[in-house]
């Protein structure tokens, strides 16, 4: 027998018309003229966002669109705009401010690499502008992607994505951080795996398969939850704490 026997049948292609609703941020499928705002939510121009895409920054407002609009027509890519409200991305001002209409784009991220015969998925293409970055609403916006993949909210993937990938350049130290705080596990590095700008690029891969998901879901659903933070929207327990015990408690 060459392995243990699984469900043949494909998971579907996610779709972007669905929007992905969280506390803190609302995912929808990235649009061109949705590029004027996110301009502005990332602090454009901005080229150290870029360093490490394979792209380089667009100079002006035209040549974000232009670019933008071709990624949205790339087959295998499906980027959706992060819309928050500046001022609500922690929870002290979530909680002070109650609830947000999430019109501001502050970022994008995206599925690409999609394997429905193989039910695996990569999240990429991840740009977060600066009032964005390390808040609550950065990690509630993987959460949400991480979590359509598996099929567990409100628009169900069926079959879900038995594989969840998250791959960054391995001179990307900050990347690779996000990836294993947030539950993806390092598998191992890919060299001289593209060349970028001209420049070598080693890929490290990272990933979340599905016998992990329940108790990388609790801990990311734990950390969001508002009374682990206190008064000065201070987190109360790490995301790596909450999975080591969440992990004893299920074994």
């Amino acid at each position: 027998m060459l392995g243990e026997r699984v469900p043949t049948d494909p998971s579907p292609i996610p779709i972007t018309t669905h929007r992905l609703r969280g506390k803190y941020v609302t995912l929808t499928g990235l649009k061109p003229e949705d590029t004027p705002s996110l301009w502005t939510g990332l602090g454009m121009p901005n080229e150290a966002l870029f360093d490490y895409l394979p792209m380089e920054a667009p100079k002006d407002l035209e040549e974000m669109t232009r670019f933008f609009d071709g990624l949205s027509k790339e087959r295998g890519l499906m980027m959706y705009a992060i819309r928050a409200d500046p001022s609500r991305v922690s929870p002290k001002s979530a909680t002070q401010q109650g609830d947000s209409d999430h019109t501001d784009i502050l970022g994008i991220i995206g599925y690409l690499n999609i394997e429905p015969a193989n039910r695996a998925i990569e999240i990429g293409a991840v740009i977060f502008g600066p009032s964005l970055a390390r808040t609550a609403a950065a990690t509630e916006a993987s959460y949400l992607l991480i979590r359509h993949a598996f099929g567990a909210d409100e628009h169900v993937l069926s079959p879900p994505y038995r594989r969840v990938v998250w791959k960054c350049n391995s001179l990307n130290g900050a990347s690779g951080r996000a990836a294993e705080r947030l539950g993806f596990v390092y598998e191992g590095c890919f060299r001289k795996h593209a060349i970028v700008k001209g420049c070598n690029r080693d890929s490290n891969w990272y990933s979340i398969v599905d016998d992990e998901w329940p108790v990388v879901s609790e801990a990311l659903e734990a950390w969001l939850a508002e009374g682990n933070f206190d008064g000065d929207g201070k987190q109360r327990e790490t995301l790596n704490g909450l999975r080591e015990k969440f992990k004893v408690s299920s074994q």
